[in-house]
C-alpha cells in the first residue's frame, strides 16, 4: 500500500491525502528535487498491460491541454504497481463545497464560462473529460467566486478510442450530472457528454440544485426520458440564458452546442471572462502572434483534417508537439491522400497541407501546383508533421 511518507520515483514524497474518490486516492506531495509541493493521484492498481498503456498516453495528452483554467499534468508513473499523476498543486475550495444554495447569477456564468472555455481547449485534441461535476471544479478565490480550476483531466479520454478501461453497459460517473448517453453505459461518448453536464452544473448553481434528484436510478431514469425542469429566477437571468442551458441538456447528443459556442454565448452575456472569449475569437486567432492579453498557455496550433480523421495515436503526439488536430475546416487544412483537384478547392479558403510518398515526384509537384504550402513524407511521422504544419501557418501569415 502506498501511503504518507513514500517516496515515489526516487523524487516525490508522499503527504497527506487531500482527496478520495472512486478511481483513486490523492496526496499532496513534495517534489525533492525542486523544491516544490505538487499533488498526486494514486490510480487504483490495474493489472491490464493495455489498460497501462491507455493511461499513459492519455495522461501525455493531459499534459499537452494548456489553459489558464486547466490543471497541469507534470509526470507519470508507476510505484509497487500502482499507476500516479504528479499534478499542479491547486488551492482553494472545491465548486461542490460552496454550492450550499444558489450562487449569484453572475458570478455563475462567470464560473460556468471558465470551465467551458477549458472543455473548448480540451475537445479539440480530442480529450473528453466524461466525469465533470462541482467536485471536479475548484474555485481558486472563494470569497469572489473567481479561478475556476477543472480536476482530473488526466483521468479524461481520447474520443474515438476503443481500449477505455470501463465496460460497455456499465454506468460510470454521478448520476446527477450524467449525460443520457452514459445513463445507457455506452462507452462512444463525445464532447457533448462534458456539454451536458456542464448544463447539469449551471441549473444546480442558479436554482441550488441539479436538474433531477432522489435515488440513483430516479436520476438515471430522468435522465434519460424527463426533461429538466425550467430556469425560474425571475427578473434575474439574462432572457438568452434558459435556452442555452436548455440546448445543453438536450436528449440527444448532436442537439447540444459545441463547448466553444458555450463558450462564446457565455461571453456574450457580458459576464465571462476575458480568456474564455480570446479562445474563441477565431481559429484564425490561432495563426496570428498572442498578443500580450493571451495567455501564453493557450498556444495549441489548430489543423482542421480534411477526409479520415487521423490515428488517435497520431493525434496525441501531435498534441505533445503542439498541434491540435481534429476532423472539420480550420484556416490551415491536412489533407492526407488527397487529389490535387481536392486540394486547389480546400486552397481557396485555407492554407494547406498535403502528403505524398517520398518518391513520388509527380504527386509532390501536382499538389504544390494545386496550392498546397506543404507536402509532407509518408509514412506520418509526428515531429516532422508537426513542423510542416508550423512552417505552413508562417507561410500564410506572409
Amino acid at each position: 500500500m502506498i501511503g504518507e511518507g513514500d517516496v515515489l520515483d526516487g523524487r516525490y514524497r508522499l503527504g497527506p491525502v487531500i482527496g478520495r474518490g472512486a478511481t483513486g486516492t490523492v496526496h499532496r506531495a513534495h517534489h525533492e528535487g525542486l523544491d516544490r509541493e505538487v499533488a498526486i493521484k494514486c490510480l487504483h492498481a490495474s493489472g491490464s498491460p493495455q489498460a497501462r498503456a491507455r493511461f499513459e498516453r492519455e495522461a501525455r495528452v493531459a499534459s499537452a491541454l494548456e489553459h489558464p483554467a486547466a490543471v497541469r499534468v507534470f509526470d507519470v508513473g508507476e510505484h509497487e504497481g500502482v499507476p500516479f499523476l504528479v499534478m499542479e498543486l491547486v488551492t482553494g475550495r472545491s465548486l461542490a463545497e460552496l454550492l450550499d444554495g444558489a450562487l449569484d447569477p453572475s458570478a455563475a456564468i462567470a464560473l460556468a464560462a471558465e470551465v467551458a472555455g477549458v472543455l473548448a481547449v480540451a475537445h479539440r485534441l480530442p480529450l473528453i473529460h466524461r466525469d465533470l461535476k462541482p467536485s471536479n471544479v475548484m474555485v481558486a478565490d472563494p470569497a469572489s467566486l473567481t479561478g475556476a480550476r477543472v480536476l482530473d483531466f488526466g483521468l479524461a479520454f481520447l474520443e474515438g478510442r476503443d481500449d477505455r478501461m470501463t465496460v460497455e453497459g456499465v454506468v460510470t460517473g454521478t448520476p446527477a450530472y450524467l449525460s443520457p448517453e452514459q445513463a445507457r453505459g455506452r462507452m462512444d461518448l463525445g464532447p457533448a457528454t462534458d456539454v451536458y453536464a456542464l448544463g447539469c452544473m449551471i441549473h444546480e448553481m442558479l436554482m441550488g440544485a441539479p436538474p433531477f434528484v432522489g435515488t440513483e436510478l430516479d436520476v438515471l431514469t430522468k435522465q434519460l426520458y424527463a426533461p429538466p425542469p425550467p430556469l425560474r429566477i425571475a427578473g434575474a437571468l439574462p432572457s438568452s440564458l434558459p435556452p442555452l442551458v436548455d440546448a445543453m441538456l438536450a436528449k440527444r447528443a448532436e442537439e447540444r452546442p459545441s463547448a466553444a459556442e458555450v463558450t462564446r454565448a457565455l461571453g456574450e452575456l457580458g459576464s465571462g471572462p476575458r480568456e474564455g472569449r480570446n479562445l474563441l475569437e477565431g481559429r484564425s486567432a490561432r495563426m496570428v502572434p498572442a498578443t500580450s492579453q493571451r495567455d501564453d498557455r493557450t498556444s495549441l496550433l489548430e489543423v482542421g483534417v480534411d477526409g479520415e480523421p487521423l490515428d488517435a495515436a497520431l493525434v496525441v503526439a501531435l498534441a505533445s508537439n503542439g498541434i491540435s488536430a481534429f476532423p472539420g475546416d480550420a484556416p490551415l487544412v491536412f489533407a492526407p491522400g488527397a487529389t490535387p483537384e481536392r486540394v486547389a478547392e480546400l486552397a481557396k479558403a485555407s492554407a494547406v497541407v498535403s502528403d505524398a510518398a517520398p518518391s513520388d515526384i509527380a504527386r509532390m509537384r501536382a499538389l504544390l501546383a494545386a496550392g498546397a504550402l506543404e507536402v509532407v513524407p509518408r509514412p506520418l511521422r509526428a515531429e516532422e508533421l508537426a513542423r510542416r504544419f508550423q512552417r505552413a501557418a508562417r507561410k500564410a501569415r506572409r
